[in-house]
């Protein structure tokens, strides 16, 4: 059975192509339980795979086929690592047009979940259901649902979370450890049909844990290569700065972020976490020209910083990391709400 908003229907329905029909006539076409029964249609058809638009964190989003299979074994690990039962209730509140959002769904057709489908939002938990099984959202929903005091019990009371899709700063991270509920940060992209790795969002220091079935290397560049045989058809080499450890892998930044000011090699993401200790609006950090250094770091704010707030986030830096101008300027994103690292830095590196 097919299970959304509280109704159940054949699998027939969406092999035959009739769930659409049924769902329009109660939800109208405009409706995101519409897409929603779109996607299960196009999920049962007679094609081997599905397309799926990139995140566009390294550039314009591209469309790629993923293979239906992949992605049932991609669901697998995942209902296995989170042991997610029959007929747990999933909230589905991602956009249809990435993987994290048709990997919510895929991961309800393998496990008959029963989905509860709302049309995305910056707060999804803002009319979800109380005592959810379990929710898929990014750091922004995060953010948002934690700042209303409704919404927060109703994310506190969902059993299991997976936060996907961007970076987790100290403050929101601190947030989240006052929850009674199970949250992991995911790691993975759209090429491993969404995460490959899950960490748990606790007090004491924790680090990604492969799923079951994949295991995780590094590059001659010190970059996370990772092998996952029933999602990715060969290895991939990620360009993602990483450290193996016992227990899993920390990741550090991208290389191609890499700031060579000098010849030392400066990570942004390593930066802005350590700046974020201290401020707690929106800021990103990147590179321009220098005729010094070849490239320095500058820091890019979305609102003003005084003097005595900067000096001392400036004491989480070590001498290099300290930027060498601060910019006031909106900060780009991706479709994912991700910072868009190349528009940022074609805005500025020239200057």
């Amino acid at each position: 059975m097919i299970y959304i908003n509280d109704e159940s229907y054949p699998i027939e329905f969406a092999k035959k192509a009739k769930l659409c029909p049924h769902i329009a006539l109660k939800y109208g076409k405009d409706s995101f339980i519409y897409k929603t029964a779109q996607f299960i249609e196009e999920f049962y058809n007679n094609k081997s795979y599905v397309e799926v638009l990139t995140s566009g964190s390294t550039g314009k989003p591209k469309s790629i086929r993923a293979e239906k299979q992949r992605m049932l074994a991609s669901a697998s690990m995942t209902v296995s690592f989170l042991r997610l039962k029959e007929k747990n209730t999933v909230l589905l509140c991602m956009p249809l047009e990435h993987i994290a959002g048709k990997m919510v769904i895929v991961r309800a057709l393998y496990q008959n979940l029963k989905i509860i489908a709302q049309k995305p939002s910056a707060n999804p938990f803002a009319t979800a259901p109380q005592n959810l099984d379990f929710a898929a959202i990014t750091p922004m929903q995060a953010y948002c649902a934690l700042e209303d005091e409704h919404s927060r019990k109703i994310m506190a009371s969902c059993r299991k979370i997976i936060i996907g899709g961007g970076f987790i700063d100290k403050n929101l991270y601190e947030k989240l450890i006052t929850l009674p509920c199970e949250i992991y940060h995911s790691y993975g992209m759209t090429e491993t049909l969404s995460h490959i790795a899950l960490k748990r969002i606790s007090k004491e220091k924790c680090e990604f844990k492969p799923l079951p079935g994949v295991a995780v290397n590094l590059s001659a560049r010190g970059t996370l290569v990772i092998d996952a045989p029933k999602i990715c058809s060969q290895l991939l080499e990620t360009n993602d700065i990483a450290e193996i450890t016992d227990n899993g892998f920390i990741i550090k930044g991208r290389i191609d972020n890499v700031i060579n000011s000098g010849g030392i090699k400066l990570i942004p993401e390593e930066i802005e976490e350590k700046l974020s200790l201290v401020i707690k609006t929106p800021i990103a950090v990147t590179a321009r020209k220098s005729s010094k250094f070849g490239e320095e770091a500058i820091l890019i704010s979305e609102q003003e910083l005084n003097e005595t707030l900067l000096n001392k986030a400036y004491q989480n830096l070590n001498k290099y990391e300290k930027p060498k101008a601060v910019i006031i300027n909106k900060i780009p994103l991706t479709a994912t709400n991700k910072i868009n690292r190349a528009q940022l830095k074609a805005l500025f590196f020239e200057i």
